[in-house]
């Protein structure tokens, strides 16, 4: 039996890393339009994009760090944030800066990525609060998990309504979190 080579923290970082990327190069080629347009059934791109990011927000600044969330430090392209239940209906009335809402995802990507470069796995087994969402005390790899799993769900979505567009969904090239932003 070998050792690992990587802690989980270190996991964690790679796949936020990877997960963010994917998301940034999938958002690369949106127009207004595009964001906005209406599928049917599953919330527009900017519904799934802007519930995702202040999604990981949330989790990863206010529960997890126990910070301000980037969102109260810098404009994230829209005054009222997306409940979180609902946010279809948030997207067909908000008015949004599409541009702002991306600069905002890049900055909570960074915030992710530097708050897990300050903890250890001992973050795993921590006790976090989501009784707010009707989850109650769950340990922090859930937490973790929930953030991941939530991005990776709606990226899925946000590539599968650029299809419904005529778009290419995933991008093409594996992206780089700073090449993905351009």
């Amino acid at each position: 039996m070998t050792t690992p080579t990587r802690s989980a923290v270190d996991n964690l970082r790679f796949l936020f890393e990877q997960t963010h990327g994917y998301l940034e190069g999938t958002m690369q080629g949106i127009s207004e339009d595009a964001a906005r347009y209406e599928p049917g059934g599953p919330a527009s791109i900017l519904g799934q994009y802007a519930h995702l990011v202040t999604s990981e927000d949330w989790f990863i600044n206010v529960k997890l760090a126990q910070t301000t969330p980037v969102m109260m430090r810098q404009y994230p392209g829209f005054q009222t944030p997306p409940p979180p239940v609902g946010w279809n209906n948030w997207a067909k009335e908000a008015v949004v800066d599409l541009p702002a809402l991306r600069a905002y995802a890049q900055a909570v990507h960074q915030a992710t990525d530097a708050y897990l470069a300050t903890v250890t796995d001992t973050i795993l087994d921590e006790p976090i609060d989501l009784t707010e969402v009707g989850m109650g005390y769950v340990n922090g790899a859930a937490v973790f998990f929930l953030a991941l799993g939530n991005n990776m769900v709606h990226l899925g979505e946000i590539s599968a309504i650029k299809g419904l567009l005529g778009l290419v969904g995933y991008p093409e090239n594996e992206p780089s979190p700073e090449t993905a932003a351009a």
